[in-house]
């Protein structure tokens, strides 16, 4: 079949001798690490920049960010607990939390003298800022990652391949999302033993704790009015800049207002089709990696109803939507006609977007 695939991946330096990593999804990640035997963690370290966009979608406002790091180190911290001091078999959470700041600094200034050189859009991106902190902590970029250079400082990286297994950070936005708890920008590393620069590298964007009014449930009171269905959807992986989350987020918040469905499943159904049909298809989130291989993003969608069962939190469902037209029937019609490049949702937009989908649908 001949898809009409827009593919927006980096090249990497074709003079370089080392390596590409290779972009993969993160439960590939996951499995290469396996059970850490130990594992450091600094959760929700707080900062403000001017990073990503706002809920709004305007760029340049500062904003509350944290940022959490996960460190699996490759062999238990034994000299650190006999001795009950910091040694190399650990990792000072102390210095790694400074380190991270400090990258938060550097990361501000950068883009601050560099007004004209790189996009802002691109310069403030939260992987931007996922890749200046990895630079600080490890002291190498990944090409496929790199949108701005910093200068290495003399001293020795806080994170060696020799001791962890992998990396992983996640930068969120909680006031960057209208009617959620947040965006989350994460990026894992999986490091082999024998060089610096990771193997593998997962990149995964996500919206969370969404409270949309819908019309769902199959009793008759559930008809009469809307409840709160809380969604959750992550993108596996998602490596295109600008940070495009708010487009996200809208797709998500119009098709469940829009909807009717009686039964969760339906509904995250529908609303993987539709991200795939208004995110994921028209920005050209396809890869191709250094092998020759297509990465399609995966869609995960949590949808929790919570006053639908009274004596429990809420009922969840969980769905995995799969972009790749080779895995999903309903996604390869869209790359079917998209030979006609079907345009993008405008955002904002005004009105409903099943009737924006009925005027403007390539057919």
């Amino acid at each position: 079949m001949n898809y009409n695939l827009r593919l927006r991946l980096p090249r990497a330096n074709n003079n370089s001798n080392e390596t590409e990593s290779q972009l993969v999804h993160r439960w590939e990640v996951h499995q290469a690490i396996g059970q850490a035997p130990a594992v450091i963690r600094v959760k929700n370290l707080q900062t403000s920049l001017e990073v990503g966009k706002d809920a709004w979608g305007r760029l340049r406002k500062q904003q509350p960010v944290l940022i959490s790091t996960n460190v699996f180190l490759r062999a238990p911290f034994e000299s650190a607990s006999t001795k009950d001091a910091v040694t190399t078999s650990t990792v000072h959470y102390g210095t790694l939390s400074k380190a991270i700041l400090k990258a938060c600094q550097e990361f501000t200034k950068s883009n601050a003298s560099r007004p004209n050189e790189v996009p802002v859009e691109e310069a403030s991106s939260l992987a931007s800022l996922t890749n200046a902190i990895l630079f600080f902590l490890t002291h190498s970029v990944d090409p496929k990652l790199s949108q701005f250079a910093l200068n290495k400082e003399s001293q020795d990286p806080i994170l060696k391949s020799d001791v962890m297994t992998a990396l992983e950070i996640t930068v969120l936005l909680p006031k960057a999302s209208l009617l959620g708890a947040g965006i989350s920008f994460t990026q894992s590393l999986y490091y082999d033993q024998q060089r610096d620069r990771p193997g593998a590298i997962s990149l995964v964007l996500g919206v969370h704790g969404l409270r949309i009014p819908t019309l769902i449930g199959v009793n008759s009171n559930e008809r009469l009015a809307k409840q709160i269905v809380i969604a959750n959807v992550e993108i596996d992986p998602w490596h295109n800049l600008p940070d495009e989350y708010n487009k996200l987020e809208q797709v998500v918040i119009k098709t469940m207002e829009e909807s009717s469905f009686q039964t969760l499943e339906a509904l995250a159904t529908h609303l993987g089709d539709r991200i795939n049909e208004c995110f994921i298809l028209p920005t050209g989130a396809a890869v191709i990696n250094s092998d020759g291989t297509y990465l399609f993003p995966d869609i995960k969608i949590c949808l929790e109803k919570p006053t639908a069962v009274t004596f429990a939190d809420a009922p969840t469902v969980e769905l995995l939507v799969h972009s790749d037209p080779l895995k999903n029937k309903t996604t390869e019609k869209f790359y079917e006609v998209s030979a006609r490049d079907m345009p993008e949702v405008p955002f904002p937009l005004q009105g409903r977007l099943d009737e924006w989908l009925e005027q403007n649908r390539v057919r």
